[in-house]
C-alpha cells in the first residue's frame, strides 16, 4: 500500500508541470524531442529507434521509474516524424497511471504494450491500428474502451487484465484476436462486444468473465474457440444472440454460472461437450435456444452427444417460454444424420412440452392420443399392437358359448372367435363371419361391444393408415 501511494505521488510530481497550464485550457502536445522527458521515456525513444523491446523492466528495477506518462505513449504513436524502426512500438512493463487517450488515432506501425499497466481510463475508440495491436498481458484498473476500433492484421489481447468496464462495441480485426487467459473481473461492469468482427478466427479459451458480458451480433469469419472457458456470475446474462460464426464454435470444458442465450444465433458447426451449466436456475428461464441454427452440433461423444443434447433442452425447456423450433431442429438434425430413433425422442419430447404449455380441450386429448396410438406417426407399429389387443378383447367377448348364427341355416357353420372379431373391426373389408354370427340376446355386454368394436376399427384403421404413410410424423 505504502510503495503505491509513494509511486503515484512521485508521478504527480512528475506530471505538475503540465497541471500549471491552468483549468479551462487544453494541455499543448507532448513533443518527443521536448527536454521534460523522463528517462523512461528517453529510454523508449532509444528503443524504438533501433527497432528494439523497450523493456521498462530489465532497465528500470524501481516501478517508479517505469513510469510513463501518457500523453508521450500517445505523441510517440500518433506524430508525424516520429523516428520509429520497421520493427514498429513495443513497449513492455510500463506503468501509465494517467488517462490515455488515442480516440481517432491512426498508426501506422506494428504496436506491442506488453505487460503494461494502465491505472486510469484508456481511449482507443475509432483508432486505427494498421498493422496489428498487441496488449497482451497488460492490466486495466479503470474503464476501457476499443468501440469502433479497427485493427489490421492481429489483435492479441492474450492474458490480458480488465478491472472495469470494457466497450469494445463494433471492434473490428482484419485477422486474428486472441484472447486465451483474458480476465474480465469487474463483476457489475458490463464487458461490450456487440458487433465485434473479424476476418479470421477469434480465441477466448480460459478466458473469465466475472459480469454480465454480450457478444450480440459478433460477426467470426472463422473459428470461435471458448474452450476452458469460466462465466462465473450467478446473476449475470452471457448474451450470444444473432452471432453468425463461418467455422466450428467450440465451448469445450466451459462453465456457464448464470444465464445464457444463443437466440437467432448461427453456427457452421457447434460444441458444447463437458459443459458445466448452471444448477441453481430451473426454477426460472436461465438458457435461450430458439432461432438457433447449426450446421453441425455435437456435447460429447458420437455416443452421448445426443443424449446429452436431450438432457439440456429438456431441463432447460421447462424453464423457458414454450419454442418447437429447438426440437425440430434437433430432430431434422438426426434424421439428417441417419438417426431415426434419436430424432424420433427429439420429436416426441417436441410434442410433450407443446402438451404442457399450449394445448388443452380436444386438441390436448388428441394429441394425447396419437402419441399413444402411432406415435404421431413415427412409431405406425403401434397401431399394430393395440389392434391385436383390441381383437383379443374381442376374441373374449365373442366367445362360442355367447354366439349363435343369425339364420338357421347357418347352424351348421364352423365359428371362430378370431375371425369374428377381425371382421368386425375391420372397415371396408369382409370376411362375411359378422354375417353369419351375432351375440346371444342375453348377452348385452357383448352387444355393446360389438359396436364399440365396429366404430373402433372404422375411428383406428385410417389413422393407422395415415401413420403409415407419414401424415403425422412432421
Amino acid at each position: 500500500m505504502f510503495s503505491n501511494r509513494l509511486l503515484q505521488t512521485v508521478a504527480l510530481i512528475a506530471l505538475l508541470p503540465l497541471s500549471l497550464c491552468g483549468a479551462g485550457h487544453p494541455l499543448p502536445a507532448l513533443l518527443l524531442d521536448s527536454p521534460t522527458l523522463t528517462a523512461s521515456e528517453k529510454f523508449v525513444l532509444a528503443q524504438v529507434a533501433l527497432g528494439k523491446s523497450a523493456d521498462l523492466n530489465r532497465q528500470f528495477t524501481d516501478e517508479t521509474n517505469r513510469v510513463l506518462r501518457a500523453a508521450f505513449i500517445e505523441a510517440l504513436l500518433t506524430q508525424t516524424g516520429t523516428n520509429v524502426h520497421r520493427n514498429g512500438f513495443a513497449i513492455a512493463h510500463a506503468v501509465i497511471l494517467d488517462a490515455l487517450d488515442l480516440h481517432n488515432a491512426e498508426v501506422h506501425s506494428e504496436t506491442r504494450l506488453a505487460e503494461c499497466r494502465f491505472a486510469g481510463a484508456v481511449n482507443f475508440s475509432k483508432s486505427i491500428f494498421e498493422n496489428g495491436l498487441s496488449l497482451a498481458g497488460s492490466a486495466f484498473g479503470g474503464p476501457a474502451n476499443f468501440s469502433s476500433m479497427k485493427i489490421g492484421r492481429v489483435a492479441d489481447f492474450d492474458q490480458i487484465c480488465f478491472g472495469a468496464e470494457v466497450n469494445a462495441a463494433q471492434l473490428e480485426i482484419t485477422g486474428v484476436f486472441t484472447a486465451h487467459e483474458a480476465h474480465f473481473n469487474s463483476t457489475t461492469d458490463m464487458v461490450d462486444f456487440t458487433s465485434l468482427k473479424t476476418g479470421g478466427d477469434a480465441f477466448f479459451s480460459h478466458a473469465t468473465f466475472a459480469g454480465p458480458v454480450t457478444f450480440q451480433s459478433a460477426h467470426i469469419a472463422e473459428n470461435w474457440r471458448f474452450d476452458g472457458s469460466l462465466f462465473t456470475n450467478l446473476a449475470a446474462l452471457v448474451n450470444l444472440e444473432e452471432v453468425k460464426v463461418g467455422a466450428a464454435t467450440t465451448f469445450v470444458g466451459c462453465r456457464f454460472a448464470g444465464y445464457v442465450s444463443f437466440r437467432d444465433a448461427r453456427f457452421a458447426a457447434l460444441d458444447f461437450s463437458k459443459v458445466t451449466w448452471p444448477a441453481l436456475h430451473d426454477d426460472s428461464p436461465w438458457l435461450w435456444l430458439n432461432g438457433m441454427t447449426y450446421g453441425r452440433i455435437s456435447a460429447g461423444s458420437e455416443k452421448d452427444s445426443w443424449q446429452n443434447l436431450y438432457n439440456l433442452v429438456e431441463r432447460t425447456a421447462h424453464g423457458s417460454a414454450y419454442s418447437a423450433d429447438v426440437f425440430a431442429r434437433l430432430d431434422d438434425y438426426y434424421l439428417h444424420l441417419g438417426y431415426p430413433r434419436q430424432a424420433n425422442i427429439f420429436f416426441r419430447a417436441q410434442k410433450k412440452r407443446e402438451r404442457e404449455e399450449v394445448l388443452s380441450g380436444p386438441s390436448w386429448v388428441w394429441s394425447f392420443f396419437l402419441e399413444q396410438f402411432v406415435g404421431y406417426g413415427r412409431s405406425p407399429e403401434r397401431a399394430i399392437f393395440w389392434s391385436v389387443a383390441i381383437i383379443g378383447i374381442g376374441c373374449v367377448m365373442f366367445r362360442p358359448n355367447r354366439m349363435e348364427p343369425q339364420k338357421p341355416e347357418y347352424t351348421g357353420r364352423k365359428y371362430s372367435p378370431f375371425w369374428y372379431s377381425v371382421d368386425v373391426y375391420l372397415p371396408i373389408i369382409k370376411l362375411h363371419d359378422a354375417e353369419i354370427w351375432k351375440p346371444k340376446e342375453e348377452y348385452v355386454l357383448s352387444h355393446v361391444w360389438r359396436r364399440i368394436h365396429t366404430v373402433l376399427g372404422w375411428a383406428l384403421i385410417p389413422i393407422a393408415i395415415a401413420a403409415w404413410t407419414g401424415m403425422f410424423s412432421h
